[in-house]
């Protein structure tokens, strides 16, 4: 006899389980149609790229609302180890990156060389995200596995900028990497002259 025959002879012949075993099944049948629904949209491309993860990068606002809503997994790394806050963060898409973080995405999250969003944002020159990621609590002093911070990285670039951005926040110029070079070593290093006197003021 089938699963299904069989639970219909159950509920005819004892029809006071009815109201034990149908309240079960029903529950089974919406957590098996979550799963197999949240399993589809966050299944991976060659890339490693999700659904969200794409629709982040093509800018689709009302995709990545959506999908969020689906319950697709805000934290899925690509083959980089980038999530898709990260790449918001790299694009200055500035409306994925708040849909991203107020739906509860990691905002410290960080790939394989621990570099995190404000540092991307940094490398990347996208001053908008960096403030807004800063503004929302994230690390201003986080070092990648070279020992460098997001600091180390504007001194590096002249971004005077984010400089600015990232010392009202905290950072320590200070703060030295694997070799002993702090922010103002590497501006000064790179020929950044103005960098050296804005990170001097700031002691």
């Amino acid at each position: 006899m089938r699963p299904l025959a069989k639970l219909t002879t159950l509920l005819t012949r004892f029809p006071m389980t009815s109201g034990v075993v149908l309240p079960i099944i029903v529950a089974a049948f919406a957590y098996i149609s979550y799963q197999l629904v949240t399993q589809e949209i966050n299944q991976r491309d060659h890339l490693g790229r999700t659904e969200l993860f794409r629709a982040v990068e093509g800018g689709n606002s009302e995709k990545v609302t959506s999908l969020i809503d689906r319950g697709a997994d805000l934290n899925s790394s690509d083959n980089c180890g980038w999530s898709p806050l990260m790449k918001a963060a790299s694009l200055g898409n500035m409306s994925a990156l708040k849909q991203l973080n107020e739906a509860g995405a990691d905002i410290e999250h960080h790939d394989e060389s621990h570099y995190t969003s404000v540092m991307i944002a940094v490398v990347s020159r996208q001053t908008e995200a960096l403030a807004y990621l800063l503004s929302h609590g994230a690390q201003v002093n986080h070092q990648d596995n070279l020992g460098w911070t997001a600091l180390i990285w504007a001194a590096k670039q002249n971004d005077s900028q984010a400089v600015e951005l990232l010392m009202n926040y905290g950072a320590d110029p200070l703060l030295t990497d694997n070799k002993g070079q702090n922010a103002i070593h590497w501006a000064a290093l790179e020929g950044n002259q103005s960098i050296v006197m804005l990170l001097g003021s700031k002691l």
